[in-house]
């Protein structure tokens, strides 16, 4: 099924207030690791670790600092979650997923079986484009691979119309879903993801 969104990337005029006592919060928060839930991913082939970046929307950019705070609380779970589902499963996915446009987005994300197959191909194509400057050396970091892929958001033809030059000055293209109606693929940013270093 193919979302019916139309993303418009607004930023708040309105400046956060508090902002050291919001740093506090999230320094607290960061620093209580994400547990790795192997019922949950049992059942339901996929488990995953999101931020909550509150005030700050999904599709802004909180300050450096936060998002640095974050990137390094996503990949010190993902040194803690790798050897528990590698002693689980043979084959496995596992990634950080850092969101260039919506920060809020970027996660932690495990999947096995159908999940890990779709996990493999929910982004475009892989670039040569370097992880930003800004997240290279926090800990962790070297010790994982990071490609850089399209970030991709599907709309059917209406809504891909409604975009307008929006949509027409970004790289898109028509595929059919698998009952043959068309509908738009458009890359809205990029993603990095990392995972383990082979």
């Amino acid at each position: 099924m193919i979302a019916k969104r139309i993303f418009h990337y607004k930023r708040s005029k309105k400046r956060i207030r508090g902002f050291r006592r919001r740093l506090l919060d999230h320094q607290r928060r960061a620093a209580i690791p994400e547990p790795f839930d192997s019922d949950y991913l049992r059942e339901s082939h996929r488990d995953y670790a999101k931020l909550g970046l509150a005030p700050w929307a999904v599709n802004e950019k909180p300050p450096l600092s936060i998002r640095k705070l974050w990137v390094s609380r996503l990949v010190s779970d993902f040194h803690h979650w790798y050897p528990q589902i590698a002693a689980q499963y043979p084959e496995f996915y596992l990634a950080v997923w850092l969101f260039e446009l919506e920060f809020g987005r970027s996660q932690l994300t495990a999947g096995i079986e159908e999940k890990r197959t779709w996990y493999e191909g929910v982004f475009g194509p892989e670039t040569n484009l370097p992880l930003p400057a800004e997240y290279r050396l926090l800990p962790g970091v070297t010790d994982l691979h990071w490609s850089a892929r399209a970030q991709l958001e599907s709309y059917w033809p209406d809504d891909f119309a409604e975009l307008g030059s929006w949509g027409l000055n970004r790289p898109h293209w028509q595929v059919e879903t698998t009952g043959g109606k068309p509908f738009f693929r458009v890359q809205v940013g990029w993603v990095w993801v990392g995972q383990k270093a082979t």
